[in-house]
């Protein structure tokens, strides 16, 4: 039997409040970017540093902040359903599932829908033939 392998305290969700100097979550924006909400599970790959996401228009920076929201309470989430007395991830999951919602409600009244299950369907179930995608603009055809 192997026994150079090292088990890392540090790495489980149980012990991720032992650094006080250190919080236990990125911010969502920082999670997003990483792909994983817990400071001390995210392990950076050699030399590679994330890109910076710097949107364009006003509805790029809506779609970034309404994905990062949603990445947070995604991945707490997950985390909850193995821990689901965490009452600190759970107040936080509750902060991004709001604030995606909202987004989410903001973005649909300005842009139109982007979920087949969008309340925004009810009024008119084919909105989005009438809306122009990125995928659409700058002389792409509407086929």
């Amino acid at each position: 039997m192997n026994r150079d392998f090292n088990y890392n305290y540090n790495y489980y969700p149980n012990n991720m409040d032992r650094d006080m100097n250190n919080p236990k979550f990125f911010t969502e924006k920082e999670g997003y970017l990483r792909g994983n909400m817990f400071r001390n599970l995210y392990s950076q790959y050699k030399n590679y540093q994330p890109q910076t996401l710097r949107p364009t228009t006003e509805q790029e920076e809506m779609f970034l902040r309404m994905s990062e929201a949603e990445f947070a309470a995604h991945d707490l989430n997950l985390y909850l359903d193995l821990y689901p007395n965490d009452g600190n991830a759970l107040d936080l999951f509750n902060k991004y599932r709001k604030e995606a919602n909202r987004l989410m409600m903001d973005y649909e009244d300005k842009y139109g829908p982007i979920l087949v299950s969008s309340d925004s369907l009810d009024t008119s179930p084919f909105l989005w033939q009438t809306l122009i995608f990125p995928w659409n603009m700058e002389g792409l055809s509407n086929v």
